[in-house]
């Protein structure tokens, strides 16, 4: 039967559980020894920081790259090339090691060294080493045991669960303890031809392992004019090549804003393109001087280190337009990918006619880049305004020029979101203007089509059409990250979730290092009630922004379903930091968390919301919060009564509202009449398809 443990020789599945064993090993072995000194010393460094620090729970991230003299996302960047992880994740490897050395040798209870190994829940830890292992610690030293009788004699089958990410020492006590060292030597010669074969085939897709189609990576562009400031040329001329190499539906390409990351870097073309996951590296320089311009690009085979192709193209700047789908043809020719009739006609296409209003263009793009910041945490109201202003010049040029059109759709509905123009609804009728002119410029214009399906949900909640909407922007353009994290928003509140998981899992891949979209990939995990996965997200978007409140309160509701009251109190005080008289709810929370734990603190979140509010989202007293705080400690009531209270605010966080629909929180209420009578006056009755608990 599945699971059980048997004595005596191993049958059929055992093999293939040994052949994956020795897949894992082999591969980890190949790793390291193909891992170069530096990196084998920037890895030791790092778990010797971890290790010095094992019992302190409050050892970050913050700290392992302050001790490492690097900064947090240049570690993160790091560990995701070397590793796959992200530096959360490499702490919480180190610890559970740590913790399976000490229980094999008997140096304490399960709970005792949970603390020892810096976890503060004895309960966390055990569903951390359960996740990791694929056994609970209170096992580690029974198969210890084991192992030892077996050695003597015995020999049991034992399971150490999944192999990957395990160091090579405990991988190879896991393969003492099969007793392989006794099958028929035949046999193990299979399985380690075998081994041998799969890790080949595993590392010849090592950098194709999301399909079968070609990939790559653009770079930054090299702005080698003496005038600085022509940096806003180099790159909007980048972007339109990577924009036009998105129009190959058989070539794979990364995202600007992923890309933007090494634009500062020491790492090889080879060490970016196995950090991102592709087989082809594009880099290039932008020289201009007046109105010539002297544009280089090399394409690289970083797989094989290898040039495949180079061309200087010198040009007048009323040429340059025609350049960028050559250099696209060129490279999907030189790749050998697939170009059908409509994507070449699309590489021959020039948004504009006029070199003076694609200047103007590049300007407003790259302002409104800017003002996202490279990590996107930053965006500033002076540089969407002022990215306004080159937009309108770019149109006043060229009355035809639908990408700019777009741009300043794009402009004005995020001066509206951010709530940095007043009145409101004028800046959302500006967008909504400038995203129907586009439109009719292009009806294929992708931009256009997700920011008017973003119009669609906010403000005018009309759900259907807004996805129907960010269905076409994606279809045109699949890269397009922007509309697949949108889209994910609005299935939030339409279901189903596991639609919202898809839309958002292409986002993340597509931008990995955007804190609003890891932030996001957070919040889905929660309303799929998979609270460890959440947390592991949450993280990553706090290393690339640790300035988010809407990060801190994504830490209290995960760590509040894993009973962490204690760790819900730590993040609320983090919240309360935020004001001058913050210290007195900080003294409070943490008395209620030792004599109430969560149930507790969500009581006294009622409280502060009711009596003593400050002016930040989730304790400004609004009756909406003062629901779900309620939801959470099941008072069914309360909840449904505040619930109706906020129907009578002349604001109500739509954000967070109208996610009641798929926000597993709200399903003690899904039974009751007025809960769905709130759901009906809101307009989202159609979306309540969860079930009741």
């Amino acid at each position: 039967m599945p699971g059980q443990v048997l004595d005596g020789e191993p049958g059929q599945e055992e093999f293939c559980r040994l052949g994956n064993n020795l897949v894992n090993y082999t591969l980890k072995m190949i790793t390291m020894n193909t891992l170069r000194s530096g990196d084998q010393i920037f890895l030791e460094k790092l778990t010797k920081l971890v290790v010095a620090n094992l019992s302190r729970e409050d050892f970050d991230v913050r700290e392992l790259a302050s001790g490492a003299g690097m900064s947090r996302s240049s570690v993160h960047r790091r560990l995701r090339q070397l590793r796959n992880q992200n530096a959360s994740q490499f702490i919480r490897e180190i610890r559970l090691q740590k913790a399976m050395e000490m229980l094999e040798d008997g140096s304490g209870t399960a709970s005792e060294i949970a603390y020892k190994v810096g976890f503060g829940s004895p309960a966390y830890f055990t569903k951390c080493f359960h996740e990791y292992y694929g056994f609970p610690p209170g096992e580690a030293r029974k198969r210890a045991n084991n192992e030892e009788a077996g050695n003597s004699g015995t020999n049991r089958k034992e399971d150490h669960g999944s192999q990957a990410g395990r160091p090579v020492t405990e991988i190879t006590r896991a393969h003492e303890r099969t007793g392989i060292r006794r099958k028929p030597v035949i046999a193990v010669a299979l399985i380690t031809a075998l081994a041998v074969f799969v890790s080949a085939m595993m590392l010849s897709h090592v950098f194709s392992s999301k399909s079968k189609k070609q990939s790559i990576v653009v770079l930054p562009f090299r702005n080698l004019s003496n005038n600085p400031d022509n940096q806003y040329f180099a790159d909007g001329i980048m972007e339109d090549i990577l924009n036009n190499l998105c129009h190959i539906s058989d070539l794979r390409v990364i995202s600007r804003t992923t890309s933007e990351h090494f634009r500062e870097t020491d790492l090889t073309s080879g060490d970016i393109a196995q950090a991102v996951g592709v087989r082809n590296v594009l880099e290039g320089s932008i020289r201009r001087e007046g109105n010539r311009i002297r544009l280089s690009v090399q394409l690289i085979d970083a797989v094989h280190d290898q040039h495949l192709w180079a061309q200087n193209y010198d040009r007048d700047i009323t040429d340059l337009l025609d350049v960028q789908g050559d250099i696209a043809m060129q490279i999907a020719n030189r790749l050998r990918t697939v170009i059908t009739d409509s994507e070449a006609r699309l590489l021959k296409e020039t948004p504009t006619a006029s070199p003076e209003a694609y200047d103007n263009y590049l300007r407003a793009r790259f302002l409104l880049h800017k003002a996202n910041s490279n990590q996107r945490f930053d965006i500033s109201r002076e540089g969407l305004l002022s990215s306004l202003k080159y937009y309108e010049e770019a149109i006043a040029i060229d009355t035809d020029f639908s990408k700019a059109y777009a741009g300043l759709a794009n402009a004005w509905y995020n001066l509206c979101a951010w709530g940095w123009y007043k009145p409101y609804m004028d800046g959302i009728e500006q967008a909504r203007h400038y995203c129907a002119l586009a439109i009719d410029k292009d009806p294929d214009c992708a931009e256009a089509h997700a920011v008017n399906g973003a119009l669609l949900i906010y403000p005018d909640h009309r759900f259907e059409e807004a996805g129907k909407e960010l269905q076409i922007s994606i279809d045109l353009d699949p890269g397009f990250s922007t509309a697949h994290q949108w889209y994910a928003q609005l299935l939030m509140i339409t279901g189903p979730i596991r639609e919202a998981r898809k839309q958002v899992d292409i986002a993340v891949e597509l931008e990995p290092y955007f804190w609003v979209v890891q932030n996001l990939n957070s919040w889905i995990y929660y309303f799929e009630e998979k609270y460890v996965e959440g947390l592991e997200a949450c993280k990553t978007a706090r290393d690339l922004n640790p300035a988010s409140t809407d990060n801190i309160w994504l830490f209290i509701l995960h760590y509040a379903k894993l009973g962490e009251a204690e760790k819900v109190a730590e993040e609320l005080k983090g919240i309360f930091r935020l004001f001058p008289d913050g210290d007195q709810y900080a003294g409070e929370v943490m008395d209620v968390c030792t004599g109430g734990g969560v149930e507790g603190i969500f009581n006294w979140l009622v409280r502060v919301n009711k009596t003593k509010p400050l002016p930040i989202e989730g304790l400004n007293g609004h009756p909406f919060y003062i629901a779900w705080w309620y939801a959470i400690t099941g008072d069914r009531e309360q909840s449904v009564s505040w619930l109706e209270k906020t129907l009578d605010e002349k604001k109500i966080p739509l954000h967070y509202f109208n996610l009641i629909t798929t926000n597993p929180d709200f399903d003690i209420l899904r039974n009751d009449p007025r809960f769905k009578a709130v759901l009906e006056k809101a307009g989202l009755g159609a979306y309540d398809i969860r079930p009741s608990r």
